[in-house]
């Protein structure tokens, strides 16, 4: 897999599934209590990605996410962006599925979050499109919340849809590629809230296509 940005740090994610098995890779319905080791991306990622160069072959029944941040300061910091690697892998399996939802959507995502994920899945099901190859998530930006407030916690990133095409769920097909070549990855911006149970969910989400901020696709 190729990363077209990314700030100094570790790479500490790479959640990549076949579409039938992801659901029970993700874990139990609730949040663990310490959220497990989060395993580097690898090499053999790519190869799902690149199913675009030739529009005659037929679908694989994958997707992945691969999410690249710096090395975790703390607990708090480690359980939101486990958080966000949670959400983020809920909202792409419902993308897949050809109802749109996915079991964990309202686990991780929530209120005014839920719509707009929501929103961001209803035109792969309008269309019965999937999306198949590897999204790749970097230059991650985490904000904790205000020392001894209940303040949300904020995390951006560029989200590089170059390597992903629009797959026919009908004639699995290849289509299209999501981010058409020399346009930039979306700038995405995520405030989770942590609820009166201790889980952070996140409840809201504003997505900025071919953002200045972020680098072309790859």
């Amino acid at each position: 897999m190729r990363v077209t940005t990314r700030r100094p740090g570790v790479p500490l994610l790479a959640a990549v599934a076949a579409a039938s098995a992801v659901a029970a890779a993700a874990g139990c319905s609730s949040a663990p209590a310490t959220p497990p080791p989060i395993n580097a991306p690898t090499t053999s990622d790519a190869t799902a990605a690149t199913v675009h160069e030739d529009a005659r072959i037929t679908l694989p029944v994958t997707v992945g996410l691969a999410f690249h941040h710096p090395g975790l300061a703390n607990r708090g910091e480690h359980e939101v962006l486990f958080t966000v690697q949670e959400a983020m892998r809920a909202m792409v399996q419902a993308e897949y599925t050809a109802d749109g939802d996915d079991p964990e959507l309202a686990q991780y995502w929530q209120g005014k979050g839920l719509a707009e994920a929501s929103a961001q899945i209803a035109p792969w099901v309008a269309h019965r499109q999937q999306p198949v190859g590897v999204i790749v998530l970097s230059d991650t930006q985490y904000t904790a919340p205000a020392a001894h407030s209940h303040g949300p916690a904020k995390v951006s990133f560029c989200a590089d849809w170059s390597d992903v095409v629009r797959g026919d769920s009908r004639t699995h097909v290849v289509g299209t590629a999501v981010q058409p070549k020399n346009t930039r990855s979306s700038y995405e911006q995520l405030s989770l809230s942590r609820g009166a149970d201790g889980r952070w969910r996140v409840v809201s989400l504003a997505v900025t296509p071919n953002s200045p901020q972020c680098a072309q696709g790859s």
